[in-house]
């Protein structure tokens, strides 16, 4: 199926500057790239690297990847700081949660994204913004083995790193504990751990149901599988577990899955996929319920226990005995964003988020702080700026703002300056370079950061997906069906980060 967009005030001299832009970006970035291999060389001979100024990154996700992918390390000392050591592309969590992806084919270590960024493992807990420090908690080799929370809190090895650029890309976690019982007893699908506690939770469920009495509660109840939240990730993932479950049936003949095994979509709101047009949030139900998905629309989960949660429309309960239960329903953010909003003046605040402006420099009315001396980028932060866009929480967006920040920084903008204005000085020895910057990109002012629409994508099951795709304000078309499903698997296997993750994926396929 396919539906065409209505071109309203389309401009194409703006599509045709965004794609020249792009080509001159990547261009850019190539070149960056093949002067990092020089460097990387010089390093494995000698085993040293001149002094440079140091950028401290918070995080290692799309934000942290593609700033990381970017940056000049002949300029910066980099140092990634998370406590987690890999890139994760998030999107294909629910096919490896269903085992129809590997984990190694869909990641990619911080030191192998870039050999010369330096990795620190552990979260940031405190900032000193005049200082221009940030302390880390280092994590511990035995976190893995503890099991008293407390303990492993009162035992943390603090590490204290000065920077001269911080950026902040330490992204949002599963907002879990507004519904009692959720943070206890559901599962969870943001990072690889939860895949791979989700995949063995799945296997373990229909192997205590080939135990059970054919046909009984008990049995019924480990094959319930219900998942909360009807955006992008839920319906994903509903879709897999309805594959999963045909899938697996041929293993076990004496499991009836028609009539003892459910797959149940619940969603607050009147419509799935919000970020889709109404034609594509009515074919993902009609897909969903085609896949024998039970999707319970205008409902909330008022209270989760061990084995059963409660319903709730309107007045009316219902107690649905489950086997699994998986919360993908909102984010909030990361404790150590609280701490930073308390270090920063008023003006750094949108709501929860940083604010940041045009320029991803967090909104700063305090002298006592360089300006620009703070980045912060992905779903943790806000653009405030006149044009009151709302940008969403996606990867696209945190990977766009991550690979810009990495180009501001390359070029040396004086970020005290609003609008950031190139340091001439800083290419007196490089008339090439300064050619190419203030004549051919006309960038001798630092450009606002302006976010490229491509699109959205959602695999619904049964070799179906939804797809609108888009170039910035311009709508391309949006299909539905087998053929979205190719451009699915498509663009999922192009956007992959390294030619090593396109080969495991597809075998893995």
């Amino acid at each position: 199926m396919k539906q065409h967009s209505t071109i309203d005030k389309i401009s194409i001299p703006e599509v045709a500057s965004d794609v020249a832009n792009g080509v001159l970006d990547t261009m850019e970035d190539a070149v960056t790239h093949a002067r990092r291999l020089s460097v990387t060389a010089q390093y494995q001979e000698t085993g040293m690297l001149p002094e440079r100024k140091t950028i401290v990154v918070l995080g290692s996700g799309w934000g942290s990847h593609a700033f990381i992918k970017v940056i000049d390390v002949r300029k910066y000392n980099c140092i990634v700081v998370s406590p987690i050591n890999h890139f994760c592309f998030t999107p294909m969590l629910p096919s490896a949660a269903s085992g129809n992806v590997e984990y190694r084919s869909m990641t990619e270590t911080v030191r192998r994204s870039n050999p010369l960024v330096e990795y620190v493992e552990g979260s940031a807990n405190d900032i000193d913004p005049v200082a221009k420090t940030v302390t880390v908690a280092l994590t511990p080799p035995e976190k893995y083995q503890r099991r008293n929370e407390e303990a492993f809190e009162n035992d943390q090895e603090l590490q204290t790193i000065s920077y001269d650029q911080l950026v902040v890309a330490c992204g949002v976690q599963v907002n879990d504990k507004i519904v009692p019982g959720a943070s206890k007893f559901c599962y969870r699908l943001k990072v690889v751990e939860d895949a791979v506690r989700l995949r063995r939770a799945l296997s373990s469920r229909f192997e205590r149901a080939a135990r059970s009495p054919k046909n009984s509660s008990e049995r019924k109840r480990l094959l319930t599988f219900v998942v909360a939240g009807g955006g992008p990730t839920g319906v994903e993932l509903a879709g897999e577990f309805s594959d999963f479950i045909k899938d697996i049936g041929r293993n076990f003949p004496g499991i009836n899955l028609d009539d003892e095994a459910r797959v149940i979509l619940v969603h607050s709101g009147s419509q799935l996929l919000q970020q889709f047009d109404m034609p594509q949030r009515e074919e993902a139900l009609r897909a969903l319920q085609a896949q024998g998905v039970e999707v319970r629309l205008n409902t909330r989960v008022g209270e989760v226990f061990e084995e059963h949660l409660v319903f709730q429309q309107n007045e009316k309960k219902e107690d649905i005995p489950y086997g699994i239960a998986v919360w993908c329903a909102g984010t909030a953010p990361q404790p150590f964003m609280e701490t930073l909003l308390d270090r920063l003046p008023q003006s750094a605040r949108a709501g929860r988020l940083v604010a940041v402006d045009d320029w991803l420099r967090v909104r700063l009315n305090d002298s006592s702080i360089e300006l620009g001396s703070i980045m912060a980028l992905g779903d943790c932060s806000r653009v405030i700026n006149d044009d009151e866009v709302f940008l969403p929480q996606t990867a696209q967006v945190a990977s766009q703002q991550g690979a810009y920040a990495a180009r501001f920084l390359n070029r040396a903008y004086d970020a005290t300056l609003t609008p950031p204005v190139l340091n001439q000085n800083a290419y007196s020895s490089k008339p090439l370079e300064k050619a190419w910057l203030n004549l051919l990109r006309q960038a001798s002012n630092a450009p606002k950061f302006n976010f490229l629409n491509l699109g959205i994508l959602a695999y619904v099951g049964g070799g179906e997906a939804l797809a609108e795709v888009k170039f910035g304000d311009l709508p391309l078309g949006a299909y539905a069906g087998s053929a979205a499903y190719l451009l699915w698997k498509s663009v999922y296997l192009t956007k992959q980060v390294a030619t090593r993750n396109r080969v495991l994926v597809t075998f893995d396929w």
